[in-house]
């Protein structure tokens, strides 16, 4: 039988994982053959300083964790805090660990998970001397290699160690800049202050109040106490590794034979995973979630350390949505040499598990296959690793796109010289994926309740190159609303869509091309469809007096542009606001310009159809093509219509139902519909374009 080492389920020897909890077990595992954790403490249990417990949170087979209080000197008020409680390293209570394990009950509904739980991937590191408090008395020394264990993996190692081409890097780095990064409004990132604190040197410096309390701590708990190897170096750590992604102990202390970490309560959402994997989250937010985590690891790689605990039940999120890795427990440098690590399939690296040496790529792997887990809802399939197995599969079932799949496979690589070289450089591809505006659009025309045929013409078309070297993506937008009579009409604001899809696709296929401004390209296709217009009336003398107007947008990862002639328009929504970004060609605008009349007046006014630019309108000369550029951020939304729509649906109906639909398509359905139930007098034509 095995035991688990998460929560003491037994387990037949061959299982895989925990039924219980989805732990990862493996030999290693068997050697825990019955739970070593304290007797829970009952509620209102009293311990040194004023701290009395209120409830266990969790266990784990070696350690208890509770919510407590405690008393502030000075005043009546109390401080919740968390407590993580092991044996001291000697104790009375007496553990049979020879005694066949006995069946455990399932924990107290009450109690969760624990977050923090016992994940060893490497031997643990020994700790600073020691004193009050368990504090380190000098800055650590770089840590020495322990002894590999005489066993078949050692020897492997020690056979193949020429073979890995590992630099092994133990010491601290030199401080580096940083960057703050903004990938949405849902994502916490790391200040300046918070992630480049003086990287040289050992101990951040405390803040006045960590200052009070550590001396309250010292007061209280006394110095010279012996925390206990795993417990005295987590309290070391915490005072070195100051970034606010990592849940820091403020201080240590032992009572009856137990030691004890102390942390501030800050109510810890554990993202961890039963057997059947983590629930799926979208691209958006795993990869929001995972930069987070990258920036965490960059902090202490620069350090000189690695992580080597990187799985879902060493992450937790805080009430603000910023990511908190739980465990210090296993923070190693690369010098470390494993003897016996405890294997957590799915994000343990290859390496880990064949002896080899290791370094900071072994954490690269664990983010990207927590990265995996959070895209797919299951882990990778990497039990033991001991050879290489086959690439990891993502479709089907699983959809991702495929420069993020590239990415991810890269940072999983079987072998450390094929991932990332740094996780700053899986960081900075990672937001590259993310920074971009997805669009979605949906085109729509109608010929309204009054006219016999439509002429008006709308276009909605997207160019994209999926490339590793050289990506682009481009959308075009179109809408024409022709006029003349009869046929003419419809010819010449399909023209003027089609002469200006290709004007715009032979731009973007020459690479001279980029030098232009999307603005400028749209004014110039403009100005083409007008020429191309002239010319068809010219050899065509029946269409005489046939033109159109013309609204369009180019949208790229970098930006979008308008350009436009006559009156129709384009609106830009951005949260709550609704703009109309053109400016109409007409007789009523040129009025309320000139202060003759209101902009209300104008809607009304009995030359409101009389527009003074269009696409054909002159037998020569340009058509006085207007063009700007914009930004458009996620969640922004584009509209352009002919003016059949705005001659019957006012601005604010334009802001609600823009506002109350989640889908361009059903927006752009209503909007015409909303026409139509205005009077439907002219055709209604809409292009709406959602960012996402």
């Amino acid at each position: 039988m095995i035991i688990c080492p998460e929560c003491g389920q037994s387990a037949p020897d061959d299982a895989k994982f925990c039924d219980r909890c989805g732990q990862g077990l493996s030999r290693s595992a068997a050697a825990v053959s019955s739970p070593i954790r304290p007797t829970p403490l009952k509620a209102g249990a009293m311990l040194k300083g004023g701290i009395e417990i209120v409830e266990l949170v969790s266990q784990t087979s070696i350690e208890n964790r509770y919510r407590a209080k405690q008393a502030q000197k000075g005043n009546s008020a109390t401080a919740t805090i968390t407590l993580r409680e092991r044996f001291g390293p000697s104790h009375s209570e007496e553990v049979e660990q020879e005694a066949p394990p006995e069946p455990k009950e399932a924990p107290p509904a009450e109690v969760v998970e624990d977050p923090n739980g016992p994940r060893a991937k490497t031997a643990e590191l020994r700790p600073s001397p020691a004193d009050k408090n368990g504090a380190p008395s000098k800055p650590p020394e770089p840590l020495r290699a322990s002894a590999r264990a005489e066993s078949a993996a050692g020897a492997e190692a020690s056979a193949e160690g020429g073979e890995s081409g590992v630099e092994i890097e133990s010491s601290p780095a030199p401080a580096e800049s940083t960057e703050t990064l903004s990938l949405a409004p849902d994502v916490a990132t790391a200040s300046e202050e918070e992630t480049d604190a003086a990287a040289p040197q050992i101990h951040a410096e405390p803040t006045p109040e960590e200052t009070e309390v550590e001396a309250e701590d010292a007061a209280d708990f006394g110095g010279g106490e012996d925390l206990g190897e795993v417990f005295g170096r987590v309290l070391a750590l915490s005072q070195t590794i100051s970034h606010p992604a990592f849940q820091r102990a403020t201080s240590g202390f032992s009572d009856n034979g137990r030691v004890y970490l102390v942390y501030a309560d800050e109510r810890l959402t554990p993202m961890g995973r039963g057997a059947k994997g983590s629930a799926r989250m979208s691209e958006a937010d795993a990869v929001a979630y995972v930069v987070q985590l990258c920036q965490a690891i960059s902090f202490v790689h620069r350090r000189g350390l690695r992580l080597n605990d990187i799985c879902p039940e060493s992450v937790a999120l805080a009430p603000d949505g910023r990511l908190k890795l739980t465990g210090l427990d296993y923070v190693s440098n690369d010098n470390e040499l494993q003897s016996e690590p405890i294997f957590n399939d799915g994000y343990t690296a290859p390496e880990i598990y064949r002896g080899k040496k290791v370094d900071k790529r072994a954490d690269i792997f664990s983010a990207g296959a927590l990265l995996y887990t959070w895209l797919t809802g299951s882990r990778i399939p990497s039990e033991s690793w001991r050879e290489e197995g086959g690439p990891v599969q993502f479709y089907p079932p699983h959809v991702v796109t495929p420069r993020l799949e590239n990415a991810i496979r890269r940072a999983i690589a079987f072998s450390p010289s094929d991932r990332w070289h740094t996780v700053d450089e899986f960081k900075a591809e990672l937001i590259a994926l993310s920074s971009g505006v997805r669009m979605r659009a949906a085109a729509m025309t109608d010929v309204g309740r009054v006219r016999e045929h439509n002429e008006d013409s709308v276009l909605a078309i997207e160019y994209t190159r999926e490339s590793m070297l050289d990506p682009a993506e481009q959308h075009l937008y179109v809408v024409a609303d022709g006029m003349g009579g009869a046929e003419a009409g419809e010819v010449a604001s399909a023209i003027a869509v089609e002469t200006i899809r290709e004007y715009i696709e032979g731009k973007l296929e020459d690479a001279g091309a980029g030098a232009v401004s999307g603005a400028e390209l749209l004014a110039a296709a403009l100005e083409q469809a007008n020429s191309r217009i002239i010319e068809y009336v010219a050899s065509h003398p029946e269409s005489r007096g046939m033109g159109s107007t013309g609204v369009c947008a180019l949208v790229t990862p970098q930006g979008a542009a308008l350009a436009w002639v006559g009156d129709s328009r384009a609106y830009v929504m951005e949260g709550a606001t609704l703009r109309q970004v053109t400016k109409d060609h007409s007789l009523v605008q040129r009025l309320v310009e000139i202060g003759q009349i209101s902009a209300e007046e104008a809607r009304t006014h009995e030359h409101k159809n009389v527009i003074t630019r269009s696409l054909g309108a002159r037998q020569s000369g340009p058509a006085g093509a207007e063009a700007l550029a914009l930004k458009l951020k996620r969640g922004d939304k584009l509209m352009l219509c002919s003016d059949g729509l705005t001659a019957h649906v006012e601005d604010d109906q334009i802001h609600d139902i823009l506002g109350r639909h989640h889908d361009p398509y059903e927006a752009a359905r209503e909007l015409i519909v909303a026409a139509n139930a205005g009077g439907g007098t002219d055709n209604i034509s809409v292009v709406v374009v959602f960012a996402s």
